[in-house]
């Protein structure tokens, strides 16, 4: 598979990493900062293998948690089921003292037959461009 970056971003939220890490990993909270996600929840315990359902508009999706550093690290990772594209989302949190500096990468891998990566690509970039922004408006803000 083919792997391209089709977005990076970096945001300083004004809370301790440990917070950050609880705000982003209350997946029912998700909607409220995630674009498009009308509605999430978990299944199983939060480990590599976790699968998280969301709607989005008229359709019932899936992510998959690939990897979890608890407090640090987290990627998200489309369900494939032997499709072409595989969609990827991780986030790191980095202690700027009682501060959080959170990244955001996410990237695509393709099969070589996998159908235009650039226009998704560039879909991606439009939706999830404000993502980190809209998380820390989220963050800061919550009880």
């Amino acid at each position: 598979m083919e792997a391209i970056t089709a977005l990076e971003d970096e945001i300083l939220i004004h809370l301790p990493a440990a917070r950050v890490w609880d705000l982003l990993t209350d997946w029912t909270a998700a909607p409220l900062w995630m674009p498009g996600v009308d509605k999430m929840h978990a299944e199983g315990p939060a480990a590599p293998g976790q699968v998280l359902r969301y709607v989005a508009g008229e359709h019932e999706r899936r992510l998959s948690v690939v990897t979890l550093e608890p407090g640090g690290a987290l990627t998200l990772a489309t369900a494939s089921d032997g499709a072409d594209v595989r969609v990827e989302y991780g986030y790191l949190l980095v202690a700027v003292g009682d501060q959080t500096r959170m990244r955001l990468r996410v990237g695509i891998r393709v099969n070589n037959d996998g159908g235009n990566a650039d226009e998704l690509r560039e879909a991606l970039v439009e939706a999830e461009s404000g993502q980190l922004e809209a998380f820390r408006a989220y963050a800061e803000k919550a009880p």
